[in-house]
């Protein structure tokens, strides 16, 4: 039975898939679902599930598509707009200028979501009722990037880049949910203040990017980030979430629960940090997975990767479907963990030359992440990073010891020291290894040749894992 959870969700996921780059023809699965049950069997009712699902998949994107494109913000385009609305969401102060989503609102109906563009310093809040007044655009593609795309996912359908506001009534809340909200959000605040106060300002950036998913980093360190290959040590991914976890779940145990009690209460701080850093896609994955592998673990289950990530992936698209065309982080997330669960142990095999356990596997994550993110990377900014290697393995030893100080800093003021010479470390690995001219190989290739590029790969990873992996095959 959990063979067949696991092909319908799938199924459910190869829709999407389908309806985000090709077409949809939801009714029409619907209806062939329904005429193969005609045969009264057990193989037609499967392939009737199948095909049900799949459907469901494609309906899902479709209906998100259409609720953006009948919204009636679209009618407004570049016209100057006076709206009123209510701030839903909590407010990204970026290294330039501050993000804010504003649920706009009539008659105290909800019309859309539409987000605002404003400078750095602004003292608006989470749940605030405001006034706007500017020039109201949809977003347009910009080169390859589907700008719009990008903001649908999360619901956006509009944006208005520094208009003039003013609040009409301070912390408009409508539930408890949104108190308690609230109070996450200004304790986060305090949380970030008390890193800035107790780090040098030119690292503080970094360590609030790890620990807390705040995006106040300059634009030349992000391209040296991603030059180097060490992106995904600073902003918050599976990583993070996994080293969180653990970082609990261990403390949990020493403090005298036993473990079946300690993984409960890990699962509930892991969902809360979660939420504390802004749901990105690969945290949210992340978390999901660790949830059901200690879930597993209560419930004296074994947690078998493959599908913990196929249900993962199965709950993200069930509530946001269009996450899977328009997040990059998500498809670099999904993608990195699936190449590190097929072909880490393979890369692990294959360096058994190298005597070093530890560097010999940090080795086997890393091209097996790299491998299967390689495709998406080349697709999407035209180059990949061959310094990664090297930095990775100088970065990814520290990461553990880096994260705990900054979850326990502003605690502990005595640990400002041992925090800011590790985050020197990192920002000197940075800027030392994106300065090389060989450091990014700018490659051109079309995504049909990109997506064979995993066919090998692929058939390895099968040959290895063949006998985890035969439910594919039912």
């Amino acid at each position: 039975m959990s063979d067949k959870i696991i092909i319908f969700l799938l199924s459910f996921i190869g829709g999407i898939c389908f309806a985000s780059y090709f077409f949809s023809f939801a009714i029409l699965g619907f209806i062939l679902s329904i005429l193969i049950l005609l045969f009264h069997n057990k193989k037609a009712l499967i392939i009737c599930l199948c095909v049900f699902f799949f459907s469901f998949g494609m309906f899902r994107v479709e209906n998100e598509v259409r609720e953006i494109n009948q919204n009636s913000l679209i009618s407004l385009h570049e016209k100057e707009v006076s709206l009123v609305g209510i701030i839903s969401k909590e407010i990204r102060r970026g290294y330039d200028k501050t993000q804010i989503t504003v649920d706009i609102i009539d008659n105290d109906k909800f019309i859309g979501k539409v987000l605002i563009y404003t400078n750095k310093y602004s003292l608006y809040e989470y749940r605030d009722k405001i006034k706007i007044q500017g020039i109201i655009r949809i977003p347009q593609k910009l080169d390859n990037f589907d700008y719009q795309g990008y903001l649908a996912k999360s619901g956006v359908v509009a944006t208005i880049a520094y208009p003039e506001m003013e609040v009409i009534e301070k912390k408009s809340f409508s539930n408890i949910f949104q108190k308690i909200t609230y109070s996450i959000y200004k304790q986060k605040d305090k949380w970030a203040e008390n890193i800035r106060e107790r780090l040098p300002y030119g690292l503080s950036p970094s360590m609030e990017a790890m620990i807390l998913g705040n995006d106040s980093m300059s634009k030349e360190f992000k391209e040296k980030l991603s030059i180097s290959g060490l992106s995904h040590a600073i902003a918050i991914s599976g990583s993070h979430i996994v080293l969180f976890s653990a970082m609990i779940f261990w403390l949990l145990l020493n403090i005298g629960l036993w473990r079946k009690q300690a993984l409960v209460v890990s699962i509930v701080f892991t969902l809360f940090y979660i939420f504390l850093t802004g749901m990105p896609a690969s945290g949210v994955r992340s978390g999901i997975m660790m949830s059901l592998m200690f879930l597993a673990e209560i419930f004296d289950r074994k947690a078998f990767n493959l599908r913990t990530i196929v249900i993962a992936l199965g709950i993200m698209l069930f509530f946001s479907p269009l996450l899977l065309k328009y997040d990059l982080g998500l498809q670099l997330s999904f993608l990195a963990v699936l190449g590190i669960i097929l072909m880490s142990p393979v890369f692990n095999n294959w360096l058994s030359f190298i005597k070093w356990k530890y560097i010999r596997e940090i080795l086997s994550v890393t091209f097996s992440a790299q491998i299967f993110t390689l495709p998406i990377l080349i697709s999407s900014f035209g180059y990949f990073s061959i310094i990664s290697i090297v930095s990775n393995v100088l970065i990814i030893p520290i990461m553990p010891l880096l994260m705990a100080l900054g979850v326990l800093l502003p605690f502990f003021s005595i640990l400002s020291l041992p925090a800011t010479i590790l985050l020197a470390y990192l920002a000197f690995i940075v800027n030392y290894s994106s300065q090389f001219s060989f450091a990014v190989l700018n490659v051109q290739l079309p995504i049909v040749i990109l997506i064979l590029f995993y066919i090998p790969f692929l058939y390895i990873a099968y040959k290895s894992k063949k006998k985890e992996l035969e439910f594919l095959g039912q």
